[in-house]
């Protein structure tokens, strides 16, 4: 049988590529080049690798050529080839390799992968308090030895609320599918686990009248409290998004609020109107610099809450009470789904949705400051001084 040449030929069926390279009885296809000189260099590149596995070749024994044929024959049968099989066998022998990684140490890998991804700093401070408890029990394990029977036992004998358990094991769940993208495993066992039950109740809100009661406590006892109490209730901004924003970001001018995207839970920049009400309680803080949440607002706002001697603090009640009292005043669920920072209106609907009377509603967006307090202007003078 005559051995096939190598060599560069004219093409004259594009006006473009002129020059041909033809591999096919070297089992690759067929190339094609503007000039001659690229096809030149090309052809010679190929006869080099060529000549190399010819030499290799020459160097492999009866033995060892045979067992090659004979593969290439089987493989045959399946539409496969020999380069075929190699990977899948690389690709094996890689996963085994990779699967002696421990719990910490693939934790330590997804914290880092999620921080080059540009996750925020809430969303990697939840994941490594959840992967820490998790590697107390699990930490020197290889992450493929862990099975579903033991993540269910793990997760059923946590201490806390069915939210809580769901919440380890959706963090977890992190952990094992990230290991499964890599190929280390072949599914995520966290998958077949359990799903904790979670009774579905409303979220808790303030009372128009407890709202009103807090702000005129904090404007008496601690007026530097005044913005932040205001903004999560009026703006519905998440505790840890008041705790970033700085006044720079408050424009009363322009009537918004602007949450960064290093500042916001989504990692989204948004932009929040300032409502009649919000502006009012704002007014006397006009020209304010630095963060708005003053320091050591615990102790702070727990002399608030003294004062206004509420019987009850809703969790997460100043949010929430934005979103039901917005959402029952303007009756735009994909708005206040954006002004909240969600990706979709969904939770909107399915929560907040008829949970506020219309009337209380009108209401909520009433709430202003009867008069400027002496408090609050001394304050102002203070800061600005």
């Amino acid at each position: 049988m005559k051995k096939p040449i190598l060599k560069v030929r004219p093409y004259q069926h594009s006006k473009n590529h002129k020059w041909l390279l033809d591999l096919r009885a070297f089992g690759n296809g067929r190339l094609f080049f503007k000039t001659k000189a690229e096809a030149d260099a090309e052809c010679l590149r190929r006869k080099s690798l060529l000549e190399r596995h010819d030499r290799e070749a020459a160097g492999l024994s009866k033995r060892e050529m045979s067992d090659i044929i004979h593969a290439r024959n089987d493989l045959a049968k399946y539409g496969e080839t020999l380069s075929d099989a190699v990977k899948f066998r690389v690709d094996y022998l890689e996963r085994v390799r990779r699967s002696g990684v421990t719990v910490a140490q693939m934790a330590d890998e997804v914290i880092e992968a999620k921080r080059v991804d540009g996750m925020s700093r809430d969303y990697l401070v939840d994941l490594k308090v959840r992967f820490r408890r998790f590697s107390q029990d699990f930490g020197s394990r290889t992450i493929a030895s862990v099975t579903t029977e033991e993540l269910d036992d793990w997760l059923r004998n946590l201490k806390g609320s069915p939210g809580s358990r769901a919440n380890y094991r959706r963090n977890v769940g992190v952990l094992f599918s990230y290991a499964t993208k890599r190929r280390i495993l072949d599914h995520n066992p966290v998958a077949f686990t359990a799903k904790p039950k979670i009774v579905d109740k409303a979220p808790e809100i303030f009372a128009v009248d407890e709202l009103r009661s807090l702000l005129e406590s904090a404007q008496r006892v601690s007026p530097d409290t005044v913005p932040m109490i205001a903004i999560g209730a009026f703006a519905g901004l998440r505790d840890a998004e008041i705790e970033r924003l700085d006044w720079s970001e408050v424009n009363l001018r322009s009537g918004h609020i602007e949450v960064k995207a290093a500042k916001a839970k989504s990692a989204r920049r948004r932009i929040v109107p300032i409502q009649p009400n919000l502006a009012a309680w704002l007014r006397a803080y006009s020209g304010m610099t630095g963060r708005v949440m003053p320091p050591d607002q615990r102790a702070r706002m727990k002399r608030v809450r003294g004062d206004a001697k509420l019987a009850r603090w809703p969790q997460n009640g100043l949010r929430h009470s934005y979103a039901s009292y917005r959402l029952a005043d303007i009756h735009d669920a994909p708005r206040v789904a954006s002004e909240l920072g969600h990706g979709t209106p969904q939770m909107l609907y399915s929560v907040y949705r008829e949970l506020v009377h219309p009337d209380e509603a009108k209401r909520y967006w009433q709430i202003e400051p009867v008069a400027e307090s002496e408090n609050v202007v001394a304050f102002v003078s203070e800061a600005q001084s």
